[in-house]
């Protein structure tokens, strides 16, 4: 098999479409976030948080998102996807404080993120049958970051590229320029940011390797860091 024959080659996150089963998978995982926010809210809360958030939306479309479309984002429904995403954080955090509302969103994403995301990737089997997995592996990803960067996604610093290591800052991400108009930047880490951080070891640790990150924007770091790399190695 062909790297280029993998599914969903050379898109990226705006344009990687889920089949039938990923759309069954997505419906399913929805619910499982809907019926855990109304266990932690109860009924009541449940539908303040759609309030909220519903309001936040609002307020949003009279932000001025130029900076957004300078960076090459053109469309508005991908725009509002990634609003609704930090609108929910911020109004789970405005309801129950910021340390609550991030360990309800971590364990949201641990517990539905690689379910969901994994349907639109190859699996390991797939990148193996390309010959060298971290080879297919990193076209594979290469390809999809300079589709997020034309999208105008987030830009991205190569930092390393070798046989058995990939490594790469992300300068800047739309996700935390949504975050920081809605008045916080850190709001994209535990709803955004951490989904990496649970989807990638996953994938990696399957053929000893392994994700390494030092921080992120979100958290006050001035880039967010990748890197990927042999479980046993020294670097």
């Amino acid at each position: 098999m062909r790297v280029e024959d993998l599914k969903n080659f050379g898109k990226g996150l705006m344009d990687s479409v889920p089949d039938s089963e990923g759309l069954r998978v997505i419906a399913r995982t929805s619910k499982v976030v809907d019926e855990e926010l109304k266990r932690e809210l109860g009924d009541e809360g449940s539908k303040e948080l759609t309030a909220r958030i519903e309001a936040a939306m609002e307020d949003m479309k009279t932000h001025d998102w130029a900076v957004v479309r300078e960076r090459g984002l053109a469309s508005r429904r991908f725009l509002e996807g990634v609003i609704r995403r930090i609108a929910v954080m911020k109004a789970l955090a405005d309801m129950v404080g910021m340390e609550r509302a991030t360990a309800i969103q971590c364990r949201l994403l641990d517990e539905t993120i690689f379910e969901m995301m994994s349907p639109m990737w190859p699996s390991v089997e797939d990148y193996k049958a390309c010959g060298d997995f971290f080879e297919a592996f990193k076209e594979y990803g290469k390809v999809s970051m300079a589709a997020n960067v034309r999208a105008g996604l987030h830009e991205i610093e190569m930092v390393e590229d070798s046989s058995t290591v990939l490594a790469f800052n992300v300068a800047y991400c739309v996700w935390h320029e949504v975050a920081k108009a809605f008045g916080d930047p850190y709001l994209c880490y535990p709803s955004t940011c951490y989904g990496d951080e649970v989807t990638i070891p996953r994938v990696l640790c399957q053929v000893g390797y392994r994700f390494k990150r030092a921080g992120t924007m979100a958290q006050g770091a001035p880039v967010c860091d990748f890197r990927y790399e042999p479980a046993d190695g020294d670097s």
